[in-house]
This record gives C-alpha cells, structure tokens and sequence, in this order.
C-alpha cells in the first residue's frame, strides 16, 4: 500500500493550520487567556537550570555531530539504513499534525497541562523556522537554506518533553522514541544533516517543558484539626 503524506513544502501551512486550531481550543477553555504575556514568559522560564543544561548538552551534542555529518550522510542517505516505506511515517510525525490534534485535544480536556504544552510547541516552533533563516544553511538533497535546524525534529521532541512534563515518564517515553525515530527518517530522506537533527531535537526539548514553570504557583498550606495546627505542606495550583 503506497500511502501519500504531505510533503516538507507544505510543512508551514499544516503549522498555521494547526496554531488556528489550537487557538480556538484555547478559547473554547480560556476566555482570558494572553498568548503574547505568556510566550514571553516560557521564553524566561526556559532558561532555569533544567533549561540551561539541556541548550549546553544540545549545543555541545550538535558541534560534535558537525564533524560526522559527512560520514552518517554517506551511510544514510537514499535510504541505505531506513526504508522509504517505513521512513514516511515518521516524515509525517514530524509534519506538526498529530502534535497539533494532540495538543488540541490535550487542551480541550486538560488545560492545566495543554496550554503550557502548546505555548512551548508555537514558540519552539518559531525559534526553529527563525533560526532557519537566519543559519541559511543548505539541505543535503538541494539547494534550499533551511536545513538548520531539522523543523520535523524539534517538533517530535516538543511534544516528547511536554508529555512527559504533565504525565510522567512512563507517558512520555513512547514521545521520546517517536522523536529520535523521526530524527532518523530526516537522515534516511536525505533531508538533513545529522547536526541539524541533533539542533532540532535541543530546541524541541528545551521549549516543551518551558511553558509549566511559570503556570505553577506553590503556596504554603497549613492544616488544622478541631482548631489546632495538625500540619503543614506546599500546594500547588495553576495559574493563567
């Protein structure tokens, strides 16, 4: 069966496509919510420790994978490692349509966890395709300059990073997988650079969690029992 996906030229208006869906499931949950006010702050909250370790590994990770991307090229390219049968299902992946319905989804039902997942996803989303332009660097199948960073790697990992934010690891380690299988493919269709995959997957991870810190707010709780303090604890409640 020859199953037809669409194609990385049609990438950005699949992403418009998405970001107006994703809207309207914020609005539906959301009367108040500002996009702007708090794409600014998962921007700033990107950068706590966690953040700053993931951008350092990630940059160290793509200079290193500069130097092996002639030699993973060669091994991979037409499809040497990966069949094209097998190959377009993590192309699609990385298209931003399942993020897109998942986020979707996860925002109707669970906006605690959804809108922080989706501010991280647009704004990684943004960083990669401005990163593109600025890097102007070429695609090892042709002459277009927007290899760096891989778009189908950052978008993989997004959702990867953010899964695991709001359901733990054990939800999230199917993500993970799916991201460094769609990273592969990128390798298998002669799409990118092994570099550019490895950039794609820092700037995924980074911004899919950035968008939970500024959404918790913890507040000490004290308990009482008939009058008398029985105990104390920190609770935690999301805030919009």
């Amino acid at each position: 069966m020859n199953t037809k996906f669409p194609n990385r030229n049609s990438g950005w208006k699949i992403k418009i496509v998405g970001c107006v869906l994703l809207i309207f499931s914020l609005a539906a949950h959301a009367e108040d919510y500002n996009f702007t006010e708090h794409a600014k702050l998962t921007a700033k909250d990107g950068f706590d420790q966690t953040g700053l370790w993931i951008l350092g590994a990630g940059s160290l990770a793509t200079l290193i994978a500069f130097n092996f991307d002639n030699q993973v090229h060669d091994s991979w390219k037409d499809h040497q490692q990966m069949s094209a049968d097998l190959s377009k299902y993590g192309d699609f992946w990385g298209t931003g349509i399942p993020e897109t319905l998942i986020f979707a989804g996860q925002t109707y039902y669970d906006k605690e966890n959804g809108i922080p997942a989706f501010e991280g996803f647009i704004l990684g989303g943004v960083v990669t395709h401005s990163t593109k332009l600025l890097i102007g660097r070429e695609r090892p199948d042709s002459h277009t300059k927007t290899a760096m960073p891989s778009g189908h790697t950052q978008a993989a990992f997004s959702i990867a990073a953010s899964m695991t934010e709001s359901y733990g690891w054990k939800v999230g380690l199917p993500f993970w997988c799916m991201g460094v299988f769609t990273g592969l493919t990128r390798l298998a269709d002669n799409a990118h650079w092994l570099s550019d995959v490895v950039a794609g997957a820092t700037v995924g991870a980074f911004f899919g969690r950035a968008g939970f810190k500024h959404h918790q707010q913890f507040q000490p709780t004290v308990l009482f029992n008939e009058g008398q303090v029985s105990g104390a604890g920190i609770a935690m409640r999301m805030e919009w």
